[in-house]
C-alpha cells in the first residue's frame, strides 16, 4: 500500500460528539482542550487579542484562564493508552504516542493489535517527505511489503485538524482501505487539505468540481515526546527505489530508518532533557504544571515552589 500526496487519501479520526461545555475552552477549534489553546489564550493576551475571551467580559484575563484550565480537566482522558516506537538506523530515539482510545475506537483498537503481534518491529519509515509527513508500517528494510490483515473503516467523520505531531492512519483512494501503515503529520499548514470536509480551490480560487478530500484522513493520536525525532527524520536525504517487487517508491530514505520495537508503555517517560516549562519536574509539560505555576502566581508571583 502506498501514499499518495495528491491523489491517495489518509483517513481522519471519530470522535464523539465534542461535549458542549467544553466547547468555550475549544480556542483553536480542534476538538480537543489542550496546552495548544493555552497557547492561543497566551498569545491573546499578550497582544490584547479578544479571540481568546472564553469568558465574554471584552478583555483575556486570568478568567479566561481559568475557565479553560476547567475545560481542559473536563476534556482529559487518563486513561489512553500510549506506545512508544523505538527508532534506529539513520535516526535514533523514541516517539510516545498517545492514543484517542474514545474518539477513535476502531483505528486505535486495530493500531494496538498490530503493536501487541509485534507486526511494527523491524519495519521501516518507507516515506518521507519534509515540512508534510513520515510514513511507515508497511515496509521492512529489503522494502519488502508485509502482509497486513483486513481494512478498518473510516472514522473522519468529526473533523480533527490535522495538526503537527498527530498520527493518522494511511490509505488508498478508497476511503475504508487503511490496514497497517500510519503517517505522522511533521508541518500541520502543509498538511490541513487532509482534513474532513476540506475543500480545494484552483489557481482561480474556483472550488474544483469533484471533492474526494473532503473524506478526511483518520487522525487517531498524536505525539507525546519525540517530536525531535521525527523532525529528524523528515531532514533524511530520499530517493526513488524499486521496492521488491519491482515498483518504483518514491521518497525512500537513502539509509534505513528502523521501527525497532512498538510497544505498548501507557506510563512511559516523555522527555529525556528537563523541560522549559516542566514546573512540576516530572519531564511533561502538561496541566500540572499550569496548575502548580498559578499557584504559584497566586501565592507569591513566582515560577518556583518556594517565594523567595
Amino acid at each position: 500500500m502506498k501514499f499518495f500526496v495528491v491523489t491517495a487519501f489518509f483517513c481522519l479520526f471519530s470522535l464523539s460528539a465534542f461535549p458542549a461545555d467544553l466547547d468555550l475552552g475549544d480556542i483553536n477549534e480542534d476538538k480537543h482542550v489542550n496546552f495548544r489553546d493555552f497557547a492561543y489564550l497566551a498569545a491573546d493576551w499578550q497582544t490584547s487579542a479578544t479571540r481568546s475571551d472564553i469568558v465574554p467580559d471584552g478583555i483575556v484575563d486570568l478568567l479566561d484562564v481559568m475557565q479553560l484550565g476547567e475545560d481542559w480537566l473536563k476534556s482529559t482522558n487518563p486513561d489512553n493508552p500510549e506506545v512508544t516506537l523505538q527508532i534506529t538506523g539513520a535516526v535514533n530515539g523514541l516517539i510516545v504516542i498517545e492514543l484517542y482510545a474514545d474518539e477513535a475506537p476502531i483505528t486505535v483498537e486495530n493500531f494496538l493489535n498490530y503493536v501487541q503481534t509485534g507486526f511494527y518491529n523491524g519495519l521501516i519509515f518507507h516515506r518521507v517527505m519534509p515540512d508534510f509527513m513520515i510514513q511507515g508500517g508497511g515496509f521492512d528494510t529489503d522494502l519488502t511489503y508485509k502482509t497486513s490483515g483486513d481494512s478498518i473503516i473510516n472514522e473522519s467523520s468529526n473533523r480533527i485538524s490535522h495538526l503537527r505531531g498527530t498520527i493518522a492512519m494511511a490509505r488508498t483512494t478508497n476511503a475504508d482501505s487503511a490496514t497497517a501503515q500510519f503517517f505522522i503529520n511533521q508541518n500541520p499548514q502543509n498538511n490541513l487539505f487532509l482534513d474532513y470536509g476540506y475543500i480545494g480551490y484552483d489557481h482561480n480560487y474556483n472550488p474544483p468540481k469533484a471533492l474526494p478530500a473532503q473524506i478526511g484522513y483518520c487522525v487517531f493520536g498524536e505525539v507525546l515526546s519525540g517530536m525531535d525525532v521525527v523532525d529528524a527524520i523528515a531532514t533524511v536525504t530520499t530517493h526513488t527505489e524499486n521496492n521488491a517487487d519491482g515498483d518504483p517508491m518514491g521518497d525512500v530514505p537513502i539509509d534505513d530508518i528502523i521501527i525497532q520495537s512498538a510497544t505498548i508503555t501507557q506510563n512511559a517517560p516523555f522527555c529525556a532533557i528537563k523541560l522549559q516549562g516542566d514546573v512540576d519536574g516530572n519531564c511533561k509539560v502538561d496541566f500540572a504544571d499550569f496548575a502548580k505555576l498559578a499557584q504559584n502566581w497566586l501565592a507569591c508571583n513566582s515560577m518556583t515552589s518556594v517565594c523567595d
